[in-house]
């Protein structure tokens, strides 16, 4: 009798040439150009410890500040907790909230509120890490009575360039779906692209911490011109 052979991992060379392809969107005839600079650190851990009641549940904290015009001018801050159940050793669900305060160019500051509900799942391969990430978001703008429903899906691979494994190559890609129409602008259908390419290093013994820097490509799809952002993206990473 013939045992089946397991089926082989994703190749790294794969993944690397879907990620540099996400680098290149669509994009319509007319667009406006921009480069920005975005500063990001997450943090996540268990509630409680591993054998304890608190076990499987997890906690979730982000926050960002982004600048536009190459860097000179402030756009955007974020703070988004969440609270999560790992479902299993892969697996985690998570469901929290979002505060973004926004200064766009040519318009006035305003404040938006989301909701928001996430499955994360770390895929089984060897040599490599591959996450995928799934997020349902309910956004409300301030002054505005109707709430937009929005979905991302994010997948990410980090590639090892040395033997001790502590500098990586990370590669990532999030697309951006609106759900419905609003009455504040937003149109369903597929509005925004991001993909990202540069290095990571982790910076303890026990891999908690972690830091990347590199180029993130953001496309917007918007009436009449699309906008397209350069973006120095700098990370850190912690697990507590």
């Amino acid at each position: 009798m013939r045992l089946a052979r397991p089926s082989p991992s994703p190749s790294p060379r794969i993944l690397t040439l879907l990620a540099c392809c996400a680098l290149s969107p669509v994009l319509s005839a007319q667009t406006q150009d921009d480069g920005g600079l975005w500063a990001m650190w997450v943090g996540q851990g268990r509630l409680g410890d591993k054998d304890s009641l608190l076990g499987d549940w997890r906690w979730w904290l982000d926050a960002q500040l982004r600048w536009r015009e190459d860097g000179q001018a402030y756009d955007t801050g974020l703070v988004r907790p969440g609270l999560g159940y790992a479902i299993t050793d892969r697996i985690t669900a998570h469901l929290g909230y979002a505060r973004i305060e926004s200064d766009p160019a040519g318009r006035s500051a305003f404040h938006e509120d989301r909701v928001w509900q996430q499955l994360t799942w770390n895929l089984p391969v060897e040599g490599f890490t591959l996450q995928s990430r799934t997020r349902l978001e309910q956004r409300f703008l301030e002054d505005q009575s109707d709430a937009g429903w929005r979905l991302r899906q994010f997948f990410k691979s980090t590639v090892p360039v040395v033997e001790d494994r502590t500098t990586f190559v990370s590669i990532w890609d999030e697309m951006f779906w609106d759900l419905e129409d609003t009455s504040w602008g937003q149109r369903t259908g597929f509005r925004q692209n991001r993909a990202f390419l540069g290095l990571g290093q982790i910076l303890d013994e026990k891999k908690t911490i972690s830091i990347e820097l590199g180029y993130l490509n953001q496309w917007i799809d918007r009436p009449g011109e699309d906008r397209l952002n350069h973006i120095l993206l700098v990370c850190m990473f912690m697990t507590f």
